[in-house]
């Protein structure tokens, strides 16, 4: 459909400009699926451009759109650069393994989407070297699904692999990583990448009877990714302590609604239906289309191992500021550098789910589930991937960052508060410093900046005060000529982010890595 609006695009825009906008950035993961991730860059400028310039209209047309649910698709086609958190380390990312890092905008969504998203991260960073005598780490991208199966279970095996990854034998590949954002491998399928450090989801596994695990020693646990527009809709959802009228909640399969979870006796599931189904304030049982209610209504979040031991439902807590019951026996929590998880959290025997449980939960004070459930929130930052984007440089004012140039903030992440002086990029963040309703964003234009948003080039400045519901990871809009976002992020929201936490574990590796002269010498 793209491919017949746009060889008439003025006609189609005249039509309706907001439809044909939604349609470029609805169809824009099938975009990179069938012609490419350049075509999908193409597209989401132009979709970009073209919401710049008709944004003012959007109001009067009672159109749904909302251009900070397509913020991730910005990220994943590089359209924000990162300081890699500040990371002093250098990555090479091999092109040699392009074939299984196709269909980013496809893969990077979901659960699941943990590969593709940190390959964005990383070629968008300052800490991607292109010289491997240079490189610290070497990053081998391989996206979820048959791409990385192909990439474990056939190339690595090879007989040209060391052709594929030249640098793999000179450390024995024990400065080399990749992404298992499902599926550990097993030990057969890993061994030529038995030293190579996984960032992984998944701490422990059984696949065709055959256990896998992790390495705490060398791979990095991580989580699971959670879609930007999902992580808003969960904490519009979260109530205060005050207003939960549910001890605890689950809702999810279980061996009675999926053989999945038969097969991988998840039993610890059929546990919690049969001790709590029934009491009033406790809601469990399988999918509920009310869900997010009574997660946000919920004190207590119970996080049962699934088909592995670990499940998204962990990380969905955060956001929902229900503290986590995890009851996996197996399952490795991420991050425990960066997160106090004890402080957060309970972790729970499988084969105690039952009245002791019960007790154990009715007995803890209303006092200290609200500061559980404060720390949580704090946490919850190290689980947000749109977190940790964005380059503060170091002439920035204290206390602000600026992000790509041409460019603004209008989506709904972002109130519109006011204008204020335009004389001076230093006038314009001073007018968001006085302003009372906690201004923590400026859209500025510069005066004598070329602007012609009617296409008629004219002279004008500007300076639009907002408020975001975070600093840190505004929805940004490109096509602005000459415009420029400032938003006040300290340093303490800058670090915490998923890859602040990643990049923590992967210098420690590195530290304490063991010397190693390679395979053979002579």
């Amino acid at each position: 459909m793209v491919a017949e609006v746009l060889p008439d695009l003025d006609n189609a825009l005249q039509d309706c400009a907001f439809g044909v906008i939604s349609l470029i950035l609805m169809t824009l993961s099938m975009t990179d699926y069938e012609e490419g991730i350049d075509r999908a860059r193409e597209l989401q400028a132009l979709a970009d451009r073209l919401y710049f310039q008709f944004y003012e209209l959007l109001e009067d047309s009672d159109w749904p759109l909302e251009i900070s649910n397509f913020e991730a698709y910005r990220l994943l086609l590089g359209r924000e650069r990162n300081s890699c958190s500040g990371s002093k380390l250098k990555v090479f990312i091999y092109n040699t393994s392009r074939e299984f890092s196709n269909h980013r905008l496809r893969t990077g969504v979901g659960m699941m989407g943990a590969a593709s998203q940190i390959h964005a991260y990383l070629e968008s960073g300052s800490c991607l070297t292109d010289d491997p005598d240079l490189a610290d780490l070497f990053f081998v991208p391989a996206y979820h699904g048959v791409q990385y199966n192909d990439f474990l279970e056939v190339k690595t095996h090879e007989p040209d692999v060391e052709k594929r990854f030249p640098y793999l034998a000179r450390h024995r590949g024990m400065d080399h990583f990749f992404v298992v954002s499902a599926n550990l491998p097993s030990w057969e399928t890993l061994h030529p990448l038995r030293h190579v450090m996984q960032l992984t989801v998944e701490s422990y596994q059984v696949n065709d009877n055959v256990p896998r695990w992790y390495s705490p020693w060398k791979d990095v646990m991580i989580p699971g990714y959670i879609d930007r527009w999902r992580i808003k809709s969960m904490r519009s959802y979260n109530k205060p302590t005050s207003e939960r009228g549910f001890l605890l909640v689950f809702h999810g399969n279980h061996p009675g609604t999926h053989k999945l979870y038969v097969t991988h006796k998840a039993k610890v599931r059929t546990a919690i239906l049969d001790a709590f189904t029934g009491i009033p304030d406790c809601s469990v049982g399988a999918h509920v289309p009310d869900f997010f209610d009574r997660m946000g209504r919920s004190h207590f979040c119970l996080v049962p191992r699934g088909s592995s031991a670990w499940t998204i439902h962990l990380y969905e807590s955060f956001f929902f500021g229900c503290v986590p019951v995890i009851l996996s026996d197996f399952l490795e929590v991420p991050f425990q550098r960066a997160v106090d998880w004890p402080a957060l959290s309970i972790k729970w025997p499988e084969d105690r789910v039952g009245p002791e449980l019960l007790e154990h939960l009715r007995a803890i004070p209303l006092e200290r589930i609200a500061e559980m459930k404060r720390r949580l929130e704090e946490a919850a930052c190290y689980f947000d991937f749109h977190r940790g984007w964005g380059v503060r440089k170091p002439e920035d004012p204290v206390g602000w960052m600026s992000w790509s140039p041409d460019a603004v903030a209008l989506g709904e992440d972002c109130d519109y508060l006011s204008h204020g002086d335009a004389s001076s990029a230093d006038s314009c963040r001073g007018s968001c410093d006085k302003d009372p309703h906690g201004c923590n964003l400026v859209n500025f234009l510069q005066p004598g900046s070329p602007q012609s948003p009617s296409g008629e080039d004219e002279k004008v400045a500007s300076c639009v005060l907002r408020l975001c519901r975070d600093p840190a990871q505004p929805a940004l809009t490109g096509g602005a000529a000459g415009w420029q976002v400032w938003s006040k992020v300290s340093d303490e929201a800058l670090g915490c982010s998923p890859y602040a936490a990643i990049f923590e574990e992967l210098e420690a590796r590195r530290l304490h890595r063991p010397v190693s002269h390679g395979p053979l010498w002579n």
